[in-house]
């Protein structure tokens, strides 16, 4: 057994900021210097990273929700934090965990009610949630589609309802459409729209329709996971033919720099068009952390909660605690 395993850690992060225009890069480079959330902000559950910003606004306050990885779980929940300003933000608390993995919570308003569609592909379908009393109790309301995607991004065009997802090993790109958000969901005959493409295939937040255009935007997993963003045009949209073409190669990149909270990539976009006809928009981030594989192992061990009910000797679980010390 090698006790000096090493392995790395992304630890993302999120930070919010205005724009002028949907496209950040364009912005002031400042902006994106510190984050606004971490996952030392997270006060109800030990997080291992905040990551998946969706920002949406109920006319009184903004709402950011995102993915906590729960360190002792390793699964996914999803959480929210709330400003009165866009400026000055406070962690609020989880408000949607399941016994499987969730992130990617892309919520939204439909007639007057807040939805929810987040990642849900461990659980092998895309799960529609509403929201009874926001931005609390969110009740699960119906399967909108059966498979492993991820990432299903939503959005009405031209009097349909369009949904991305992406395919669990992030090579391929799938579109779908109905006519109502919670009727029958048809295959578009292009399918897979993207095909083996790493650099575009995996969705990257909400699109955006501006000016008579369409934008989505992808995430890049080369040359590894959650590299940059990418933006693209759709060109074409309809129940027989889709076309996109590329707009902005590296929209948000890794900052390269030591100690930055973004250095080693980005992965994520979500926009919210504000009152002064500017936009909020919602970024992640990640850097690598290097760390002991078994010390790693040992502490989620020890904080397990199947372990504490079955009252694991205290003795075990000090001696334990005092190995992952030594890293």
């Amino acid at each position: 057994m090698n006790l000096n395993k090493k392995i790395e850690l992304a630890v993302w992060s999120i930070k919010i900021i205005e724009s002028d225009t949907i496209f950040p890069k364009r912005a002031n480079p400042l902006d994106l210097t510190y984050p606004t959330l971490q996952c030392t902000d997270v006060t109800d559950v030990e997080a291992e990273f905040v990551a998946d910003p969706f920002v949406v606004s109920d006319g009184s306050k903004y709402y950011v929700f995102f993915e906590v990885l729960n360190k002792h779980s390793e699964r996914g929940e999803i959480a929210v934090a709330v400003s009165t300003d866009g400026e000055q933000w406070h962690y609020d608390r989880v408000v949607l965990k399941e016994s499987f993995h969730l992130s990617y919570p892309n919520v939204f308003t439909y007639e007057n009610d807040y939805y929810m569609l987040p990642e849900s592909a461990e659980a092998g379908g895309v799960f529609l949630y509403k929201s009874m009393q926001f931005p609390y109790n969110w009740e699960r309301k119906r399967q909108l589609l059966s498979g492993s995607f991820v990432d299903p991004t939503l959005f009405y065009h031209d009097q349909k309802w369009w949904m991305f997802v992406g395919s669990k090993d992030g090579r391929n790109l799938y579109l779908f459409y109905a006519d109502r958000m919670d009727g029958e969901w048809v295959e578009h005959p292009c399918n897979p729209i993207i095909k083996n493409d790493l650099h575009i295939s995996r969705p990257a937040g909400k699109v955006v329709c501006q000016d008579g255009e369409i934008y989505r935007f992808t995430q890049d997993g080369v040359p590894s996971y959650g590299k940059m963003v990418r933006a693209v045009r759709i060109t074409k949209l309809s129940e027989t033919e889709y076309a996109e073409e590329a707009v902005e190669p590296g929209l948000l990149t890794g900052s390269g720099q030591q100690g930055s909270w973004r250095k080693d990539g980005m992965h994520h976009i979500d926009h919210l068009r504000t009152k002064d006809n500017k936009w909020m928009i919602a970024v992640d981030g990640h850097f690598l952390k290097e760390q002991n594989y078994l010390a790693w192992k040992t502490k989620r061990f020890v904080n397990r909660p199947f372990y504490s009910s079955y009252k694991l000797s205290r003795n075990i679980i000090k001696k334990l605690q005092l190995i992952a010390q030594l890293w």
